[in-house]
């Protein structure tokens, strides 16, 4: 008897190909230019053993007065010296599976493959949400490493627990305060390309008219602030406090983080699984998609201080622990704004 099965409705191997290439297209972090893919050096490694990807680095030679030269024999010149560091950066395995009884969806809609092809349609958008909630996780345990370890020196911070009443403008986001934000990164303040913002500080922007709009002949509109695109996500960090919360807003310049996503040598992306039996014969298909990923900050090395299993979760990502900067602060694409909203 002929059995309606997953593998009857979609080619394993297509939609694969299908996802890779939705994907960056959907991911508005992606298209802002704030991900960039990592060097060929660094991608090579995704594929070789190992959880950790080590990136050794020279340091700048700095700044400085040059010597002046002399004709004095027993004078000589003290060379200065080049140092080295290293960035590290931790592979990401991920899992996320979906499954579906035979009956429920006979019960649903009558047709049992009905809750599959709900399952196959939205999978590329839930990888790309959960992707950029790794992205804000990691952006969240940078910001508690700077914090706790190099002074809180990429943040500009204008949140008052007051009570709503008593709030002013001054708390609140503006261009002054986001032109400070950009400012801890120095004379590099111009390599901005994007703002995640809380919908409840986005209004605020709107309110202020400070909100420009331009529509790509591709593309829906895209909003921008000064410049940058606005990403707006309810993820990102808002922190209780007695009188009123505190709305963290995220500035990313251009290559920020270097990602890569993919199934890698040997790691099955996709695949299908059918079991007959379940349900005491009514049957069950069960989708699982797998990633492969790299998605590093750049100059903030990954320590790996606190991880339980083969590779951090989102908490684990939060934590300052597991990060430490060691580029100089001007090369760290991020800064950070904290306000009322």
């Amino acid at each position: 008897m002929a059995q309606t099965q997953i593998a009857d409705l979609i080619t394993p191997d297509v939609y694969l190909n299908y996802m890779q290439e939705d994907y960056p297209e959907r991911n508005r972090l992606l298209r802002s230019g704030i991900v960039v893919p990592p060097p060929e050096n660094v991608q090579s490694q995704m594929n070789a053993g190992g959880t950790i990807i080590n990136m050794p680095f020279w340091d700048d030679l700095g700044r400085g007065e040059p010597d002046i030269m002399s004709d004095n024999p027993a004078v000589s010149a003290t060379p200065d010296k080049v140092s080295a560091d290293k960035d590290q950066a931790v592979k990401h395995f991920w899992h996320k599976s979906w499954s579906s009884m035979d009956v429920a969806g006979m019960v649903a809609s009558g047709r049992a493959n009905d809750p599959v092809q709900q399952i196959l349609s939205r999978m590329a958008t839930w990888w790309e949400s959960a992707e950029q909630g790794a992205l804000i996780a990691s952006t969240k345990g940078v910001f508690a490493d700077n914090l706790a370890n190099d002074a809180d020196d990429m943040s500009y911070r204008i949140y008052s627990d007051v009570v709503s009443g008593s709030l002013t403008a001054a708390n609140r986001i503006s261009g002054a305060a986001v032109r400070r934000a950009r400012v801890t990164m120095g004379d590099y303040m111009d390599e901005f390309a994007a703002i995640a913002v809380h919908s409840a500080v986005y209004v605020s922007m709107a309110d202020n008219d400070e909100i420009d709009f331009i529509k790509p002949s591709d593309a829906t509109e895209i909003a921008m602030f000064q410049g940058m695109e606005v990403v707006v996500d309810d993820r990102m960090p808002v922190t209780t406090g007695v009188n009123s919360p505190a709305y963290t807003c995220y500035l990313y310049g251009r290559g920020a983080f270097a990602f890569t996503d993919g199934a890698g040598a040997d790691l099955v992306a996709f695949e299908t699984d059918r079991e007959p039996a379940v349900g005491n014969g009514g049957g069950q298909d069960t989708v699982h998609t797998r990633r492969h990923a790299l998605l590093h900050p750049r100059g903030v090395k990954f320590t790996n201080a606190g991880v339980a299993a083969l590779s951090p979760s989102w908490s684990e990502l939060e934590d300052a622990a597991n990060w430490d900067r060691v580029y100089n602060r001007k090369n760290i694409r991020m800064a950070q704004l904290v306000v009322n909203a």
